[in-house]
């Protein structure tokens, strides 16, 4: 008994003998064989952390993508401006010490029926041919007003027969006018232009030619017109529209032999009331289409002779038509309009050509 005892106290006591030494050295290993566990996660957090960036980079490209592909309110306007220059004049201004040239060119065509003098009298075919050529200056004292000028050269054959033609060329009308916005519009706001225009009698006058031989080739008065002209963008075109009325003041002390029994002394001229309104639409930055209705009445007009007791009236008159034009933009500043229209209220047609240039001062 005694000899069993010690010997366990003998190996207790003896840590070279102790059983429990192999017991602390397991621990060890295990810690050892957990130790690659953190690396591995770390690697995959890396790759996610990776692959989020990515994705972030891609989104912000395509992100500045868009932007690039978004039209700034500087752009929307320049190009609602330049689809609003193949419509017309009316509805653009100059910017401030800007000059604008415009060159246009037109035909036109309106047959007619007429009376003429035989040994019976008669009813025969006319026809009208008209080519107008117009230089129009333009210059923005600010960018909201605009001062204008445009003189016309005019050419007219008249075909009244087998026998009977007529031509002639000369000085059409001069016309000074003013442009003027009343407020700077917002891209897809209302747009609103106002215009004012005062026409000069330097063509010849249909009151002091012989119609039998010559051609008139303005209206022989003094006229006035105010105009408004609006435009606003409705996604995808831009919708316009105008009103206009004239006035021109009577002639009297004419003199006028309309034949050896008739001479015209006064002539009192109707009042005009127009209206318009179309559609335009931008197919590319360059390429433009337009189309439009146009109304225009007119009061009737007075004719008084030397010989007679009463005034000859004219009938009160509409005319009514509808055009198609394209724009075509060719540089930043300049945009040609090609145009044709045909009448409602008749059978003539008209096309037309036109081109401006701006020259900053």
């Amino acid at each position: 008994m005694f000899l069993c005892s010690a010997s366990v106290q003998a190996q207790e006591e003896d840590p070279k003998v102790s059983p429990q030494a192999p017991a602390e050295e397991t621990p060890k290993a295990s810690v050892q064989a957990q130790q690659p566990a953190p690396k591995s996660e770390e690697q995959e957090l890396l790759k996610k952390i990776e692959e989020l960036e990515d994705k972030l980079n891609k989104l912000t490209e395509e992100s500045t993508a868009r932007k690039k592909l978004q039209i700034t309110e500087e752009e929307k306007k320049e190009s609602e401006q330049k689809v609003l220059e193949a419509v017309g004049t009316d509805y653009t201004l100059e910017s401030r010490h800007t000059l604008g040239l415009d060159y246009s060119f037109s035909y036109s065509y309106t047959p007619s029926e007429a009376l003429r003098q035989t040994p019976d009298l008669e009813v025969i075919d006319q026809a009208d041919h008209t080519l107008r050529n117009v230089i129009s200056a333009y210059y923005g004292l600010r960018d909201n007003l605009n001062i204008n000028a445009s003189i016309p050269f005019v050419y007219r054959y008249t075909d009244m027969g087998a026998s009977t033609q007529i031509d002639d060329a000369d000085i059409g009308d001069f016309s000074i006018g003013i442009g003027y916005q009343p407020y700077k519009a917002k891209a897809g706001e209302m747009t609103s232009t106002l215009g004012f225009s005062v026409s000069l009698p330097t063509g010849r006058s249909p009151y002091e030619i012989n119609p039998e031989t010559e051609l008139s080739t303005g209206s022989g008065t003094y006229g006035f017109s105010v105009s408004g002209s609006f435009s606003k963008v409705v996604d995808p075109v831009v919708a316009f529209w105008n009103v206009s009325y004239s006035h021109r003041l009577p002639l009297s002390g004419l003199d006028h032999y309309v034949s050896s029994t008739y001479i015209l002394e006064k002539v009192e001229l109707g009042d005009s009331v127009g209206f318009g309104a179309g559609l335009a639409y931008a197919m590319s930055y360059k390429l433009s289409v337009n189309a439009s209705f146009n109304y225009m009445y007119t009061r009737g007009t007075d004719y008084t002779y030397s010989n007679l007791a009463a005034k000859i009236k004219r009938e009160d008159t509409v005319d009514a038509g509808i055009g198609f034009g394209v724009g075509w933009s060719i540089s930043q500043k300049t945009t040609i309009s090609v145009g044709v229209s045909y009448a409602l209220t008749g059978s003539g047609f008209a096309v037309s050509f036109r081109v401006p240039f701006s020259f900053v001062l």
